[in-house]
């Protein structure tokens, strides 16, 4: 009977993950370094399902596994959900998507994401028409916001 029930604890204990894996996507947030030699060069990525989950995943070097990535989890209130959803549509996005620039910027650091509205992709560009600059921007600021501020050390170099 005991390891019946330290099954049961365990099992517990991993149906939110795998949950929360399965919760649609609600926002991506991409932030990296730009074209740098390997050793300081790094990549971080966000994701935020709509049930509030966030991983959060930070590599250097170019790499995509460990040792070089470090993965962190979280949990997003409903009123950060809820200012992501309300930022995405504010921003009108959806209807009149953003341009690209006339001239492509080579070489610096990015920030770009995405959101997902009732099934649709939201593509949010690190480099955008300026007129289309404050509607991306305030997307990518509610989104952000949403991360809990102990991960916003990872977002940067």
């Amino acid at each position: 009977m005991p390891r019946l029930t330290a099954l049961a604890a365990l099992l517990m204990l991993l149906a939110p993950a795998a949950l929360a894996e399965d919760a649609p996507v609600l926002a991506e947030y991409r932030a990296d370094s730009g074209s740098l030699p390997p050793e300081y060069a790094w990549e971080a990525s966000v994701i935020i399902h709509e049930n509030g989950t966030l991983f959060l995943k930070r590599c250097t070097g170019y790499e995509t596994e460990e040792p070089a990535c470090k993965t962190r989890r979280a949990k997003v209130g409903e009123a950060a959900l809820e200012a992501i959803r309300a930022a995405a549509v504010a921003s009108n996005l959806r209807e009149e998507p953003a341009h690209p620039p006339e001239d492509l910027a080579v070489g610096g650091g990015a920030v770009y994401g995405a959101v997902w509205l009732d099934g649709t992709k939201i593509d949010l560009p690190s480099q955008v028409r300026e007129q289309d600059a404050g509607r991306v921007a305030g997307v990518l600021a509610a989104i952000r916001a949403a991360i809990p501020a102990r991960l916003h050390r990872f977002l940067t170099d």
